[in-house]
């Protein structure tokens, strides 16, 4: 019991560990809101929505490129920034309150054709996203998935070759994978 106990608590650690390295990994994107807390400091203190460039207007700093960046870097850079010229030694928190709406889209032989929304902290691949679309239809075919990245990339694939993970590519918003139609 002892045993199962002790294993238990370093799973949940490990989980925690994970997904706290997913949060504090999260690159700001347009159109997230970030919360910037100066301590001691409230007229500085606000919530900010990243324009579409990827910027925040910022009292005393004026515009501010926070796309990009995680949330401990904008932290130390505002940090820094507001300590050299206007506070002493004033503590900054960034945190992200809500992610933009980002979607991936999967068509074709899939049992729940459409978008999926990609969350702010965690990686969906192919895989992943075909899973999340309801797997395959009677009618797919398995050896006719075609993966689009917008104005960059558009591969062909079997199901046997997403197994690989060097094939598996990682989606970013603005994806399409279309399942094909064996009869076709």
């Amino acid at each position: 019991m002892k045993r199962f106990l002790l294993l238990s608590l370093l799973l949940a650690g490990v989980c925690f560990d994970a997904a706290a390295q997913a949060r504090s990994d999260y690159k700001i994107a347009p159109h997230d809101i970030i919360v910037i807390d100066v301590f001691g400091e409230k007229d500085l203190s606000k919530e900010f929505r990243v324009s579409a460039t990827g910027t925040i207007n910022y009292y005393f700093l004026g515009e501010v490129h926070v796309a990009g960046k995680t949330t401990s870097q904008v932290r130390e850079m505002l940090t820094t920034d507001l300590n050299r010229d206007y506070l002493v030694d004033r503590q900054v928190s960034v945190d992200v309150k809500e992610y933009r709406v980002r979607e991936v889209f999967v068509n074709g032989q899939v049992n729940k054709p459409g978008a999926i929304p990609l969350t702010g902290e965690q990686e969906l691949n192919i895989l992943g996203a075909l899973s999340r679309a309801g797997g395959f239809t009677p009618r797919a075919s398995e050896n006719k998935i075609k993966f689009t990245r917008p104005g960059s990339l558009e591969r062909n694939f079997t199901f046997d070759q997403l197994k690989d993970p060097r094939n598996n590519i990682i989606l970013v918003p603005g994806d399409i994978i279309e399942v094909g139609d064996k009869l076709l």
